[in-house]
């Protein structure tokens, strides 16, 4: 069974977070992740190494993910993209994944004010 950390949404898009109980050798939290877009799965992992500078079931986590999922070719090198599925791919190049790379941007940008 999951340990649920963390359920964010915004205008269809959703994400769920859950704790895999495991640690990376720099002693990171591994997070397990669940992206939609209007109900439809895009991304789901459990290779999230969270940053110990942020609570596992923090927006600063949630906005972490939301970082690289949005990622578009171009962006990175393109063998960063050699796993996705052709939905995937198709899904990076749409103007959802540029909505939802705006709503990321616009949530760091508060994070960033609330840290001050």
């Amino acid at each position: 069974m999951r340990d649920t950390l963390k359920r964010w949404s915004n205008n269809g898009f959703s994400i769920v977070t859950w704790d895999t109980h495991k640690i990376d050798s720099l002693g990171k939290s591994i997070i397990g992740y669940t992206l939609r877009d209007k109900g439809k799965i895009i991304f789901t992992g459990e290779d999230f190494h969270c940053s110990p500078m942020h609570a596992i079931d923090g927006l600063e986590t949630i906005e972490a993910i939301l970082s690289f999922l949005t990622l578009k070719i171009g962006d990175t090198d393109r063998e960063y993209f050699e796993d996705y599925a052709p939905e995937q791919l198709e899904w990076s190049s749409s103007s959802r994944c540029d909505e939802l790379q705006m709503i990321r941007m616009m949530m760091q940008e508060r994070l960033e004010k609330q840290a001050r």
